[in-house]
């Protein structure tokens, strides 16, 4: 133990309390008084808990602040210097929808590990509650996105104890669902073939989102890369076209505000080469888009007049109405049902079974490493190797005879 003193003595009413110096070297002098204890003895054994506290190190001040109060004013002002904008703006989503609600006006001090799993049961019980009812397409909250949210739970707790607001973070006493291969809600990947992508390609042709879906289809890019892109960095004559941001939200106000991103890695800052349809749907699209500004006329943002995929009136496409849309153009084929995602995942899997090398893939797709372009295709390459085998087995045979 220290030389801290603490004293413990009795009130009018009866109650005890305790009265301990909490100074920290440096500071001016501070003690810390709790009130309300019935007996001597707990009065006693709450002030030998707290110089224990102080000896150790885990000692917190009493605070009341609110866990919102404490997002809003230190842990969201700290995330934006460290977090990528598409992060944080996910981060700040899922802590109004589903976190702030129920957790917001609780003293973080208060916060248990058991309030926590509580939180997360009611989260995935009204996920699978929307499972069953829905009717939109809607399907509330996976296990995958319940997990999601303790990840950012625990960072910002993780936070909060660093800043000497909690001795422990209660996140680590919380039981989130469990991320089995059954549990986790995650899509089974659907890939089209060569001849599904075109049947499709061709169904849409008349359609204004022709050119995007051409353009997903047949580049690998991702939905929001797609809608980031602007004229200034596709090179028709060149056959290139440039990612340097994304697209990942439009903030609901008079001007439908585009919330941009830089890419998630440095490699997905990248130049994708296009093929000679694309470059003529791209030149029509450019056409589509020059007709647009004769008609509504400019914006007035730079950011967004220069984009090569907008909607009639030139404002951007929400990413979430793009997916919808997708959906709908599916639906009114007779193609198998796939996600707008699964686009990028046919482009691979169709380049990977072409026999494109894998590291020509990654750079495509914008992968940190081809590590992870192998393990997101495990699949295809499993056909591959098996196909490789027969083959030398083939040629080792042929040789034999």
């Amino acid at each position: 133990m220290t030389g801290r003193r603490g004293s413990v003595r009795q009130a009018s009413n009866g109650t005890w309390s305790y009265t301990v110096d909490v100074t920290q070297p440096g500071e001016q002098r501070r003690q810390l008084r709790k009130r309300g204890f019935a007996t001597r003895r707990a009065a006693q054994a709450a002030l030998t808990k707290v110089l224990r506290d102080i000896d150790t190190g885990n000692h917190v001040d009493p605070s009341r602040t609110t866990f919102r109060q404490y997002v809003a004013h230190e842990w969201l002002p700290n995330a934006r210097m460290r977090l990528r904008p598409s992060t944080l703006h996910s981060y700040e989503r899922n802590l109004r929808i589903h976190v702030l609600p129920t957790l917001g006006d609780t003293q973080l001090q208060r916060i248990s590990g058991s309030q926590l799993t509580a939180l997360y049961a009611q989260l995935l019980e009204e996920g699978l509650a929307d499972r069953s009812k829905a009717k939109d397409g809607k399907t509330g909250l996976s296990v995958r996105t319940v997990r999601y949210v303790h990840t950012i739970i625990g960072s910002i707790f993780k936070s909060a104890v660093k800043s000497r607001l909690l001795n422990h973070n209660p996140a680590d006493q919380a039981e989130p669902p469990r991320a089995s291969a059954a549990a986790t809600g995650e899509p089974t990947v659907i890939t089209w073939s060569a001849a599904q992508v075109a049947d499709f390609l061709e169904a849409t042709r008349e359609t204004r989102e022709h050119a995007l879906w051409h353009v997903l289809a047949t580049t690998g890019v991702r939905r929001g890369e797609a809608l980031g892109l602007s004229w200034t960095n596709v090179d028709l004559d060149a056959g290139r076209m440039t990612i340097v941001r994304t697209l990942i939200d439009i903030v609901d106000t008079d001007d439908d505000r585009p919330v941009w991103s830089d890419p998630k890695t440095s490699a997905g800052r990248r130049s994708v080469a296009l093929d000679p349809g694309t470059i003529a749907v791209l030149r029509a699209q450019r056409a589509v888009r020059n007709r647009d500004k004769l008609i509504v006329g400019s914006t007035g943002r730079a950011d967004v007049d220069d984009l090569v995929f907008t909607r009639p009136d030139g404002r951007p496409y929400h990413p979430e109405r793009c997916t919808r849309m997708f959906k709908a153009a599916v639906a009114a084929t007779d193609l198998p049902t796939i996600r707008l995602h699964d686009l990028r995942h046919t482009w691979a899997t169709l380049a990977l079974q072409a026999g494109i090398p894998a590291k020509v893939v990654q750079d495509r797709l914008g992968h940190s490493t081809v590590a992870i372009t192998l393990n997101v295709y495990s699949h295809v390459t499993a056909e591959l190797q098996s196909d490789a085998a027969d083959t030398v087995a083939m040629l080792i045979e042929r040789r034999g005879h």
